[in-house]
């Protein structure tokens, strides 16, 4: 009976001791997994910060084209969207202070190259979803669009 209970704290032992090895095996690997999630969610500011200014670009240019700056408004929101999902899946909260001190450049362009805030308005709705009334701050909206867009974006988002 001695030699058996030996033999079952033998065998508890070295399950213990694979269990923890594996623990720290799956420890690491997450560990992995979250800093390539981060180096993601660098790459995707990035490029909604490249977009950004990419349209500021094309505001300022000489014969600016409405309808290649809706396409990459577009673009940008996805990429802006791609970022929001990355800090809220990463960290559990989005700095909408930041989020929206770029989307203030977005709204300048937008507003030189002569896109209708309606327009502005009704895409960042489609693709921002529950997060749109975040993703614009009022007050950008107001200084560059004026108050009544700003009332109309108001009642867009049901505020």
């Amino acid at each position: 009976m001695m030699r058996l209970l030996e033999v079952v704290e033998a065998l508890r032992g070295e399950t213990v001791k694979r269990l923890n090895e594996l623990e720290s095996r799956i420890s690491e690997m997450s560990g992995r997994k979250e800093l390539a999630r981060l180096m993601e969610l660098i790459y995707q500011l990035t490029v909604a910060v490249c977009l950004s200014y990419y349209l500021l670009m094309l505001a300022q240019s000489p014969q600016p084209v409405i309808h290649e700056f809706e396409e990459e408004f577009m673009k940008l929101l996805k990429a802006w969207k791609k970022v929001i999902e990355g800090n809220k899946e990463l960290f559990g909260v989005v700095d909408w202070p930041i989020i929206q001190d770029g989307t203030e450049v977005i709204l300048r362009a937008a507003r030189r190259v002569g896109l209708p805030f309606g327009t502005i308005a009704s895409r960042v709705v489609e693709v921002m979803g529950g997060d749109a009334e975040k993703f614009l701050s009022e007050a950008s909206i107001a200084e560059i669009y004026g108050m009544i867009n700003l009332a109309e974006w108001r009642r867009m988002i049901g505020k």
